[in-house]
C-alpha cells in the first residue's frame, strides 16, 4: 500500500498546500496468500487517493484507500475458481467488505534513506476491519515532470487486525491459510491543476 507521499521535489508555490491525486487506472497493488505448503493465491486490488505537501521538498501526509469490490484473483484456471475465491476473501470470513467496504492506509511521516539513493521509509496507519494498526515499509520514488512513481513490497500479518479463519496452524493442509499477505505495489500521482 504505499507511499506516494515522498516527493523531495520542489512541487509547491509559495508555501500553499497542493494535492497529488492517484491515477486509478496507472496505479495497482498485487497481493498473495499462502496456505501450509507455500501455495497460494495471488491477485490484484485498485489504489485510489490523495497525497498533501505544505512546502517545497515535503509530502505531509495522504490517505490512500483500497476498494474491497474491485479484488481481482489472477492465477486460478477458470472464472468460476477466481469468483468462488474473491467472494470468500469478500466475506466475515476475511475482510467483510459489506461492513467495511475499503481498506485505508493513512500516511503519517516518510524519511529520506540515508545510504540508498531515492528510497524513503513511509510509516502510517493501516485500517482494515475497523481496526487501525501501525506499518512501516521501504519505497522508491521517480519523479518525471508532473508525473509521481512510487514502488515498493512489503508484508502484513492479517490476524493483527481480527481476521482470524484458517489461522490455526494445527488445521490439516488447505484448512489453513498463513497470516502473512505479501504485497507489490507501483502507485502514480499527478500534481492536481486548480
Amino acid at each position: 500500500m504505499l507511499a506516494f507521499c515522498m516527493l523531495p521535489f520542489s512541487c509547491i508555490k509559495d508555501h500553499k498546500v497542493e494535492h497529488f491525486i492517484i491515477d486509478k487506472s496507472a496505479s495497482a497493488m498485487e497481493w498473495k496468500g499462502y496456505l501450509k505448503d507455500g501455495s497460494g493465491n495471488n491477485g490484484t486490488i485498485k489504489v485510489t487517493g490523495r497525497l498533501f505537501a505544505a512546502e517545497p521538498g515535503m509530502i505531509t501526509g495522504g490517505q490512500i484507500s483500497f476498494p474491497l469490490s474491485s479484488l481481482i484473483n489472477i492465477n486460478l484456471p477458470t472464472d468460476e475458481l477466481k469468483q468462488q475465491l474473491i467472494h470468500h476473501l469478500q466475506s466475515r470470513d476475511f475482510f467483510d467488505m459489506a461492513t467495511y467496504p475499503h481498506i485505508r492506509f493513512d500516511i503519517i511521516s516518510m524519511v529520506p534513506d540515508k545510504d540508498i539513493s531515492h528510497t524513503y521509509h513511509v510509516a502510517g496507519e493501516l485500517i482494515m476491519l475497523g481496526k487501525s494498526n501501525p506499518v512501516s515499509f521501504p519505497v522508491k520514488i521517480k519523479l518525471q515532470g508532473e508525473r509521481l512513481e512510487v514502488t515498493g513490497e512489503t508484508g502484513i500479518d492479517r490476524t493483527l487486525w481480527g481476521m482470524n479463519y484458517a489461522s490455526d496452524e494445527s488445521a490439516p493442509d488447505g484448512m489453513y491459510v498463513k497470516p502473512g499477505i505479501d504485497v507489490q505495489f507501483k502507485v502514480v500521482a499527478l500534481r492536481k491543476v486548480h
